[in-house]
């Protein structure tokens, strides 16, 4: 059920909180906060209470806090706050009574409205109301504009304060190693906070008018702030304006603009005021709007907020300006798995932008290239070849899981995090994500460069993790996605990716002659050598078949385990892994329960792997097995049910899926909103539901809407070329446009039959 109501109007498709309930402040705070690709800022509130989650995050930005931790993404100094006081007394949201409340979120815009009507502890009675929005237009500019008004009371004097608060922490550890506040030309002040490597620059200009007139602050220090302060006589029906602008930039060599430039163009922005700044939002936003339209006759408003928020997301969590960082599970909303990447942005995020957005797709891969070096250590630590992907990474590309994390609910003892050590399958997961993106694509420069070698050595990695047994190849003492199952042997999802790779591996290394990693590799004779090995690996690798019932064994031995007895009280659970709390992970390990989808996974990203009836039984038996306690499980599930015609499963699925971060359970997405299941929910409409995929020989298209969809209308890049799409129960048009550019026509396949767009094609679909 979701928490938030959708809301359309002239102004655009919203998102909205509609009374202050201080269980959900820190829920609130990720699914509103608001990002731009370069930084995110947490949906706060201007006046705190104790429930208060503070956060802004800036692209990049890591820091290990001492010896014994991982790398984080830093908790940056809060410039949203608002202190108010009367007669020397904190008025916030903990001593005063709220009589209406609205929070909300415009999806088209990133745009946050907050109002609160409120009445203080002496009766005075006060309209806060607020706009704000990172920028899309320039990417380092944070705009927010507050008003309060005295509604009634005595007249009274009224002191404001805000400011640039470097007092913020990552679950109270302070990254910030030398602090400096200033105030420049007594209206701009500033903050730099120095970490071992990098930096941070704050700069936010202020304009505080009281019914028009500019008002004099003062300003002063705090630790590790800075502050200015007005102090104004109000009376019923006056009201102050307060218009912030804050330049928030990571402090790098590679960052070193003007700060002259940068306080002018403060100024500038001051003047021109906040109308004119969220004009040239909307301009910039309607761009972002156009490409990743998605118009779904017949869907609930509910179903459309859902889906354009999991886009709005998602393009806000990208720094497609640079390939130097990738997206964390969190975006930049939040703390939670401490900004790290992990295997979701490939599957899950990638592929949106690969549809929508190539261009910032390549520099996510590319992301990947440069953490090569982490991945050449990881392996050799381990005793293998090749690429060997961390679980975890953040800034460098280096391993960054923590070695302990949960207690052992019998021994009281922290449980390994045997992710970092056994879960392999990110590897080739990568290295699907470079097939597809190049499917999509036809990027050959970037094949050429970075995805031949990342294909090469991410196959020597598999062949060097394979063991002769059984006279085949086996992968063993394993973890799949599936993380309730650890140290198995030949998770199918694993050993069929592995495959895959491996396979791409030897198709790039005989296609691209010209690169340059080919070049070497055939320059010092080992070209041949590594192909021959390949080709045994192809040859020989274990790929588990269905058995005799038509099951496709999970690994080795998950079919020869006990069904959990009373597995229906954890799949209602609202509490996420639950089982955890009655047994430990060694007692469920030897259980036939999963924690997300695993095979399910790698029927949606390989269609036509297995006969459709195998995938349906298949998709059945282990859902019932299925608790789901990973974000990642419903829409992969939605998917895949779509896909085989089990629709009210699908359905079910999506609605479940598009309440992830939505719904009405408080303790959801605290620490971040879950940027893998915002992909998933594009999945779900694209891929599963309108059906389109990609595959080496062309776009497949296989429709498969819900009943109370009538019909569906989107665009998705091909080939450096827009192809508008639209599809309903019985029909599908495509229209190619480039621009004025030469056209190359695209290769189509529905329901088994090629057809070659070059313009328009309009098509008849039906049961097969």
């Amino acid at each position: 059920m979701f928490y938030y109501q959708p809301i359309k109007n002239k102004e655009g498709l919203w998102l909205a909180e509609e009374h202050y309930n201080r269980r959900y402040i820190a829920k609130t705070e990720s699914v509103f906060a608001q990002s731009n690709g370069h930084f995110g800022v947490r949906a706060m509130l201007e006046l705190r209470g104790i429930d208060a989650t503070p956060g802004m995050f800036v692209s990049g930005l890591y820091q290990k806090a001492q010896d014994g931790e991982v790398t984080e993404l830093v908790n940056c100094p809060d410039v949203v706050e608002l202190g108010m006081y009367i007669q020397g007394e904190s008025v916030n949201l903990d001593n005063v009574r709220v009589e209406e409340f609205q929070r909300k979120l415009n999806l088209y815009t990133g745009e946050l409205w907050i109002n609160i009507l409120f009445r203080t502890q002496n009766g005075l009675r006060f309209l806060l109301r607020s706009k704000r929005f990172a920028a899309d237009f320039e990417k380092t500019l944070f705009y927010h504009k507050t008003e309060v008004t005295l509604l009634d009371g005595n007249k009274t004097t009224v002191t404001f304060e805000y400011g640039i608060n470097g007092q913020i922490t990552n679950s109270g550890t302070s990254h910030f190693q030398k602090t400096e506040c200033r105030v420049y030309g007594k209206e701009i002040m500033a903050y730099h906070g120095a970490l071992q490597d990098d930096g941070l620059e704050i700069l936010t200009g202020t304009c505080f008018e009281k019914n028009q007139e500019q008002q004099d602050c003062s300003y002063h220090l705090k630790r590790r702030s800075i502050y200015a302060k007005n102090s104004i006589l109000m009376e019923k029906g006056d009201a102050i304006t307060l218009f912030r602008i804050s330049h928030i930039q990571e402090d790098s060599a590679e960052c070193k603009d003007v700060l002259e430039e940068k306080l002018e163009k403060i100024q500038q922005q001051l003047k021109r005021g906040y109308e004119q700044a969220i004009a040239n939002q909307k301009k910039s936003m309607e761009g972002f709007c156009q490409r990743a339209a998605i118009e779904i006759d017949g869907a609930s408003l509910q179903e459309k907020a859902g889906i354009a928020f999991a886009q709005y997301q998602m393009y806000g969590m990208d720094p497609a300006y640079t390939n130097r960082y990738s997206i964390g599970a969190k975006g930049l909303t939040g703390e939670g798995y401490k900004g790290h990447v992990f295997w979701d942005t490939e599957l899950f995020i990638l592929p949106f932008f690969v549809a929508e957005f190539p261009e910032a797709a390549r520099k996510l891969l590319e992301y990947r290239y440069r953490g090569k070096a982490g991945a050449k250590r990881k392996a050799e630590d381990y005793g293998f070849q090749g690429f060997m992907y961390p679980w975890e990474c953040a800034k460098d590309g280096f391993e960054e899981t923590p070695l302990y994390a949960a207690l052992n609910i019998h021994t009281g003892k922290a449980n390994k995090v045997w992710s970092g050590i056994k879960e392999h399958h990110v590897t080739a997961d990568i290295a699907f994500a470079i097939s597809r993106y190049y499917y999509w694509s036809n990027d050959r420069e970037f094949l050429n460069q970075y995805g031949t070698e990342i294909l090469c050595e991410t196959a020597n990695f598999w062949v060097s993790r394979a063991e002769e047994r059984n006279e085949r190849l086996e992968i063993l003492n394993i973890i799949g996605p599936d993380e309730y199952n650890e140290h198995i042997d030949n998770n199918a999802y694993t050993n069929y990716m592995a495959a895959y790779n491996v396979k791409l591996a030897l198709k790039a290394s005989k296609e691209t002659l010209d690169s340059p990693y080919v070049k070497k590799m055939k320059e010092n004779g080992t070209l041949k050598v590594m192909q021959e090995k390949w080709q045994y690996f192809l040859e020989h690798i274990y790929l588990p078949k269905p058995d005799k019932n038509g099951i496709i064994p999970q690994d080795d031995a998950f079919l020869g385990k006990e069904e959990l007895k009373d597995i229906e009280k954890y799949r209602q659970s609202p509490v996420k892994q639950s089982v955890l709390l009655d047994y430990s992970r060694d007692e469920v390990v030897d259980m036939q329960v999963l924690k997300q989808a695993d095979l399910v996974m790698l029927f949606t990203l390989f269609p036509g792997l297995f006969p459709a009836d195998v995938v349906k039984k298949n998709v059945l038996f282990y859902e019932k097995r299925t608790l789901h306690d990973s974000s990642l499980s419903y829409c992969a599930h939605a998917q895949i049910c779509a896909e085989i015609g089990e629709m009210e499963m699908a359905e079910r699925f999506f609605a479940k899926a598009l309440e992830t971060d939505l719904c009405d359970n408080p303790q959801d997405s605290v620490d971040g909103i879950h940027a893998a299941s915002l992909g998933g929910i594009w999945k779900c409409v694209i891929a599963g539901f309108a059906g389109v995929s990609c595959d080496e020989d062309g776009i497949i298209l296989a429709p498969h809407l819900l009943g109370h969809w009538n019909s569906i209308k989107f665009s998705v890049m091909v080939q450096g070329q827009k192809m508008d799409c639209f599809m309903d129960k019985e029909n599908i048009s495509l229209h190619l446009c480039n621009s004025g550019k030469s056209k190359e026509p695209v290769t189509i396949k529905v329901q088994g039959k090629k057809y070659i767009l070059k313009d328009d094609l309009h098509l008849k679909y039906g049961k097969e």
